[in-house]
């Protein structure tokens, strides 16, 4: 089996080092994102594709360039005209992943599971229910390719938020109230700094990629619904 991965940056899944928008584990440096779903792979298929290199990564720049040639197609469901300028983008993400995932299948004659990582974002009072919009028309982008192996990883509302549950003063309690703050970078006290005020440093992708790695950062534990619903999707994508 190939893991394909696609991110925002180097500080959720990663990036390449090679100066292409699509890399192998040769060239791939995984964020602490990636090392979550590797993580989670590894319990179910017994073994890791960062260690043996079954990863490939393709960025959001290679995405858009690639959703810019796919032809419209018709939606099931017809979302209302904001709500299409919020979630198509996503839509279309999942869509060139797909095409991405199902070019490899023919190419390395593998079955391929594609993982497409995108925060939600947003303030606390535009995010109601921007979670599960997005979240479902990545959905519903894979099913417009007809692709059955996509799962969106959508933290609610940053990735930050998953990271402090495992490291704020009660590591991995009550980490549910932490998909209630802003997802807004500007906004007082938002998630990033409290994670650098947690830790007590600025820490970078590659400092919390091994904090993963080594178990202070522990992706079992997080119980929060988000991840949850995460969890669950790639468990039955991988089976």
């Amino acid at each position: 089996m190939i893991l394909l991965l696609s991110g925002e940056g180097p500080s959720d899944i990663g990036t390449c080092d090679n100066m292409t928008g699509f890399c192998d584990c040769s060239s791939f440096v995984p964020g602490p994102m990636a090392v979550f779903v590797d993580q989670l792979v590894e319990i179910v298929l017994g073994y890791s594709c960062l260690g043996i290199g079954c990863l490939r990564f393709v960025s959001e720049h290679q995405l858009k360039e690639i959703g810019s040639g796919l032809k419209q197609k018709r939606r099931l469901t017809l979302p209302g005209k904001k709500k299409q300028r919020e979630t198509g983008y996503f839509e279309k993400n999942a869509r060139a992943l797909a095409v991405t995932a199902k070019q490899l299948m023919v190419e390395l004659n593998d079955e391929v599971v594609a993982v497409l990582f995108r925060d939600v974002d947003g303030t606390r009072s535009t995010k109601r229910g921007l979670y599960e919009a997005k979240r479902d028309s990545m959905m519903r982008g894979f099913e417009m390719e007809e692709y059955a192996k996509g799962i969106p990883m959508m933290p609610n509302p940053q990735s930050e938020a998953w990271l402090l549950c495992a490291v704020q003063e009660s590591p991995y309690d009550n980490c549910d109230k932490l998909e209630n703050m802003s997802g807004n970078d500007n906004s007082p006290n938002d998630l990033k700094t409290q994670l650098e005020k947690t830790i007590g440093e600025h820490v970078g992708a590659q400092e919390l990629a091994e904090m993963a790695l080594d178990g202070r950062i522990d992706v079992h534990r997080i119980d929060m619904p988000s991840m949850n619903w995460f969890k669950k999707r790639l468990s039955e994508a991988l089976s």
